[in-house]
């Protein structure tokens, strides 16, 4: 890890309550007007709250998605092309839910391979990893976006994660590659001595010119 930039990153310490999403409510009647949602979806959740959402097993598998879909700020017609093959990406969180992934390798591997064979259009690696970080917690498996990548570029010095000349993750990013991300995601989290979905909320940060390793790294990032 590079000195300087891991020692900001303790510096700010747990300071920020982290990122707080978009009505999932009205997100959701805006990309399938049909839905029926849980009207417990008309708030805005903090990652903390999402995770409790997501693991409970009353909260039915169309809910916990468009809950993590509008947490994490997907375009609505984004979300209107997945959508369109409901049925099938439901079946993807169902299985994320029911452990039939061994672990967070194999969970990517399966879930890019449907991509591939275009089968859920809209759904980038920074949002099918939002759904493994929070459907399958117990896989250890972190958001793989922009701005989690690009933080672990930074901190080891490597380009750990391929990203676009206009900063997405590339799609040529594969499944070894999100296994070498989370193991630095868990070494961080060593170093940061605090559990790995923490670390990776510390460098995910917030938006809008209100997070420090945010604004830390749009300053020193370079492509």
């Amino acid at each position: 890890m590079n000195e300087a930039h891991l020692n900001y990153l303790i510096q700010i310490g747990d300071n920020e309550r982290g990122y707080i999403g978009n009505n999932s409510f009205h997100w959701a009647n805006h990309v399938l007007p049909s839905g029926n949602f849980d009207n417990y979806l008309n708030r805005k959740f903090n990652r903390y709250e999402l995770f409790e959402y997501c693991c409970d097993p009353n909260n039915s598998n169309l809910n916990v998605l468009a809950a993590i879909l509008s947490w994490g700020g997907m375009r609505r017609d984004h979300g209107r092309l997945l959508f369109n093959n409901l049925e099938f990406v439901l079946g993807i969180v169902d299985n994320l839910r029911n452990g039939v992934y061994q672990n967070r390798q194999i969970a990517f591997s399966k879930i890019q391979e449907n991509r591939t064979n275009n089968l859920l259009s809209g759904l980038g690696i920074g949002y099918f990893t939002k759904l493994i970080c929070f459907l399958a917690p117990n896989l250890n498996g972190y958001i793989m976006d922009q701005w989690v990548s690009k933080s672990i570029n930074l901190l080891t010095g490597q380009k750990v994660v391929s990203i676009t000349s206009n900063s997405w993750v590339n799609d040529n990013n594969n499944a070894d590659t999100y296994e070498i991300f989370c193991t630095h995601i868990d070494n961080l989290a060593i170093l940061l001595n605090c559990s790995g979905f923490e670390a990776e909320k510390r460098i995910f940060s917030v938006g809008r010119g209100h997070g420090a390793w945010r604004n830390y790294l749009i300053q020193n990032y370079k492509n």
